[in-house]
């Protein structure tokens, strides 16, 4: 072969990977819609083969065993939650705007059924809350980021004098946190009216920190 015709493995090498990767995708897209009604534990490779119209052998090259792909859905899942509502609430200006926005963008996210269970981690966290292991550490873990991000972000609210210094960082984030859990179990049971009263007092909440500043 001459020293100016390139090889053609890396091109196909390149397609497989991204054959490969588009594959991976569209079955955690639908491993995790699975888990958000019936739990990680309705997640089985034959039902997501099935469902995902793949073979069940392809699930396994892919993931392994079950609870391989049971992270690998809560990792996904994380990383929607990270691009639709984290990402675009961290273009906003200010901690105090970041804030509402990461509180507005979770109840559109939910509202929007994007997942038809609602919010996956308060229905894993639910799932697997007294029951040791790796699956129980990984939602801990997304659980423990996602307060620690609120925390941090009204802290450098208070800090930029958007929020009253009586305001306790800590306790604002769990109040707001219990509203989503609130909120949450009333979207999956079809109560609007408790699901806006959630929504309605995150704002509020908000809005008093606000004006104690």
């Amino acid at each position: 072969m001459s020293a100016n015709m390139a090889s053609p493995e890396p091109v196909v090498e390149d397609r497989r990977k991204a054959r490969g990767a588009k594959s991976r995708a569209l079955i955690l897209e639908r491993a995790a819609a699975i888990a958000s009604t019936d739990g990680l534990d309705g997640l089985t490779i034959g039902r997501l083969a099935t469902e995902a119209g793949v073979a069940k052998s392809n699930v396994q090259v892919l993931f392994g065993d079950k609870e391989a792909l049971q992270l690998a859905t809560i990792d996904w899942v994380g990383q929607i939650h990270d691009a639709t509502i984290v990402g675009p609430a961290r273009a906003e200006a200010s901690p105090l705007a970041r804030a509402r926005a990461m509180v507005e963008n979770w109840f559109a996210f939910v509202e929007r059924r994007q997942l038809p269970g609602g919010c996956f981690m308060n229905a894993v966290s639910s799932e697997f809350r007294a029951r040791p292991g790796a699956i129980r550490d990984r939602v801990a873990g997304r659980r423990a980021e996602k307060r620690r991000r609120y925390v941090e972000t009204l802290r450098d609210a208070q800090d930029a004098g958007e929020i009253g210094v009586e305001i306790d960082p800590d306790e604002l984030a769990f109040e707001l946190l219990a509203f989503q859990a609130l909120a949450n179990i009333a979207f999956t049971i079809g109560d609007d009216e408790e699901f806006e009263r959630a929504r309605a007092l995150s704002r509020k909440r908000l809005d008093v920190a606000a004006s104690s500043a």
